[in-house]
């Protein structure tokens, strides 16, 4: 299973942070060390969340585009170009990175610690996601993309593809706080 970022909100509810779904403003939120604390999702059952986890989730096809911009800044991927990334997705090349993971498969080992999950879409959602835990200040908009990618009808179909779970879980989130049930992925 994959280690995921949780933090604890005003009120005792838990926060994760997903990439490229309000991660750096969240981050600029609560900074605190002792708030916040990697958790690997590997440790027996028994150590459960009695608390409910809110859960950003971002469009995917939006998410990769977001994922592009940030990663194309890096000197070493500066030269790749979307297909280069998506190749990277479906493994015809060595790229990956973690702002490419699938958030289908944080939700799905995030069910083996919370018994109760809220998704929100990002960003529509994001303040209301703040605001039920209990979070009442100013709310940053950090990591602004800079260049506006676009892709091709066939890149968006080979990210449609590769992302369809995403997809999925994106189209069902009906309103902001709605529960999830892991039995459905």
């Amino acid at each position: 299973m994959f280690p995921i970022q949780i933090f604890t909100y005003p009120n005792g509810k838990n926060g994760v942070r997903i990439y490229k779904c309000g991660y750096t403003s969240t981050v600029s939120i609560f900074p605190d060390p002792l708030t916040n604390r990697l958790t690997n999702l590997n440790r027996p059952r028994w150590n459960k969340h009695t608390k409910p986890l809110l859960f950003p989730f971002r469009d995917p096809v939006k998410r990769f585009i977001s994922g592009v911009d940030t990663i194309n800044k890096n000197n070493k991927y500066k030269n790749y170009g979307i297909d280069d990334f998506i190749d990277g997705l479906e493994g015809k090349n060595d790229f990956k990175n973690i702002h490419f993971m699938e958030s289908s498969i944080i939700l799905r080992n995030a069910c083996y610690k919370f018994d109760h999950i809220h998704l929100y879409k990002f960003p529509e959602h994001y303040e209301q996601m703040l605001r039920d835990g209990g979070y009442e200040g100013d709310i940053p908009h950090k990591n602004k993309s800079i260049k506006k990618w676009t892709l091709t009808k066939d890149q968006e179909e080979r990210v449609r593809k590769y992302y369809a779970k995403d997809i999925e879980v994106f189209e069902s989130i009906e309103e902001p706080g709605q529960e999830f049930y892991w039995l459905k992925i």
